[in-house]
């Protein structure tokens, strides 16, 4: 009798404890005609240029959201301008904090304002109470001035067993586009036989070094489906050719895997491709013979057409030895004989040529 009353006494508390969490996991916020949105404050006018960009940020700040409860609110700001909106950055407290790079990359890449233009744009904040019955309160609508500035490219690096992880010579990744804050490359991943059969891993540094500030598998909260994890946190997908996209704003990172990169063109009546090889040293994909002078080609993805890349003209900012290519454009024409070369780590992708 005794053990009985010692569990009946377990059972009870337990089933205090479960109830008393459940109260926990769904807080009842007021009705919702009670809730009290925030405020957006007023902002000055904003300038961006070559000595700032890097070194100032501005603050957005609103006065706090009430759901009648004391529960986690996520505040996001968003831009808007003639009809196009865009999530600006986000903040656990009432005041968004937003780096002049990173304000200026959404207004031009995101809101399709010109580089070094001024433009008015309008701004408001959405509240989110946290928990499984999600609410919400949008704020009220704000105007302001913004100096706009082309932004110089920027870098990040992919380490791993491509490169046999020499963090000192990481391997380049450029922006799509200045201050986008999204990288893309195309690079051949091999085989790790020795540690994880037909997978091989890398991670994403801001520099080349091992310094702390590296990226794996845990730092991404948004992943594509072909990424697993290895037992050292390094991102990890099947050995092959990936196209890698990182979004930094998002923390998210996808690849879409590719059969081959190759070459097609006049050298050989357009009928037999020329696959190309992958340096992972120089970052860079390479024709394996040369191409004689005046030689008409284009670039493709997967022996076929469907993905091809020709004659874009104007001179690359990342590569200024060669030039911009552009999707289903016209064929390229050959300056002079030698080797061919792919800049597959910046976007637009870049051709140039190393002459015999």
């Amino acid at each position: 009798m005794k053990y009985m009353k010692y569990l009946a006494t377990l059972a009870m508390a337990a089933f205090t404890f479960a109830s008393c969490e459940t109260d926990v996991e769904h807080v009842k916020l007021a009705e919702e005609s009670d809730f009290v949105a925030p405020v957006l404050s007023e902002q000055g006018d904003i300038v961006v240029n070559g000595d700032n960009i890097s070194v100032e940020s501005v603050t957005f700040t609103c006065s706090a959201a009430d759901f009648g409860q004391s529960v986690a609110i996520t505040y996001q700001l968003y831009f808007e301008k003639d009809g196009v909106e865009t999530l600006a950055a986000e903040s656990n407290y009432p005041a968004i904090t937003m780096e002049k790079s990173d304000l200026n990359g959404k207004i031009v890449n995101n809101l399709g304002v010109a580089a070094n233009e001024v433009a008015v744009i309008n701004a408001y904040v959405i509240a989110y109470a946290g928990g499984s019955d999600l609410k919400t309160q949008k704020s009220n609508m704000i105007s302001f001035s913004v100096q706009t500035f082309k932004a110089a490219m920027r870098k990040y690096h992919l380490c791993g067993v491509f490169n046999g992880w020499d963090a000192g010579n990481a391997v380049e990744i450029w922006e799509n586009k200045g201050g986008s804050n999204i990288y893309e490359a195309l690079v051949e991943l091999p085989e790790d036989a020795a540690n994880t059969p037909g997978y091989s891993g890398f991670k994403v540094l801001p520099n080349r070094a091992w310094d702390g500030g590296e990226m794996g598998y845990g730092n991404f909260s948004t992943l594509g489906a072909d990424f697993t994890s290895s037992s050292d946190g390094n991102l990890m997908l099947p050995a092959g050719i990936w196209k890698i996209t990182i979004d930094l704003n998002n923390m998210a990172i996808d690849a879409k895997q590719f059969s081959q990169v190759d070459v097609m063109g006049s050298f050989n009546g357009w009928s037999d491709p020329m696959v190309m090889t992958y340096d992972a040293a120089a970052n860079v994909w390479k024709t394996t013979s040369t191409i004689d002078a005046g030689t008409e080609f284009k670039f493709r993805l997967n022996n076929s057409w469907d993905i091809n890349y020709g004659g874009g003209t104007e001179t690359s900012e990342i590569y200024p030895a060669g030039f911009n290519l552009v999707q289903g454009a016209g064929n390229i024409l050959t300056p002079s004989a030698g080797i061919i070369y792919l800049h597959a780590n910046c976007t637009p992708w870049v051709v140039s040529y190393q002459a015999e």
